[in-house]
């Protein structure tokens, strides 16, 4: 179990994580304890029947800055991105700019969703997927008369 998530994001593919000094910054700017926030984001998104983010505008008590410093922390917090092929050190200046040009002014949806996806490696922890690992020695062809 791991407590750092690679995901697609803005121009590249980034590493996002919280480790105790995100956090302690999280829960000054958020104004309310990891919990509190984990709680606040994570019960204002469902996901339907197609596997597909929505909006649970019942229960939806979010705050826009609870994205927007979920996802500028979390970038610092994980330090590291891959794009164009090159890996970057995230430093705050970029995920200040980071934010600036693909969350500040979008729609709030799919950036709810990341954030809740960034707290939840927090909070529970994240187990990636296992590689398939390839079998050793020659692969078995089976021939079959038609």
């Amino acid at each position: 179990m791991q407590s750092t998530i690679d995901l697609e994001f803005a121009d590249g593919e980034y590493t996002f994580a919280l480790p105790v000094p995100q956090i302690n910054e999280l829960q000054t700017k958020c104004g309310i304890g990891i919990g509190g926030l984990f709680k606040r984001v994570c019960s204002s998104v469902k996901v339907n029947d197609q596997l597909q983010p929505v909006m649970a505008l019942g229960d939806a008590e979010f705050y826009l800055a609870d994205i927007l410093e979920t996802i500028r922390q979390g970038l610092i917090g994980g330090g590291r991105g891959v794009v164009d092929n090159q890996e970057i050190q995230v430093t705050p200046a970029i995920a200040n700019r980071l934010i600036a040009n693909y969350v500040a002014d979008k729609p709030l949806l799919p950036n709810l969703t990341l954030a809740a996806s960034i707290l939840s490696v927090c909070v529970v922890g994240y187990d990636p997927p296992k590689k398939d690992v390839p079998a050793e020695g020659p692969a078995t062809v089976i021939v079959t008369a038609d």
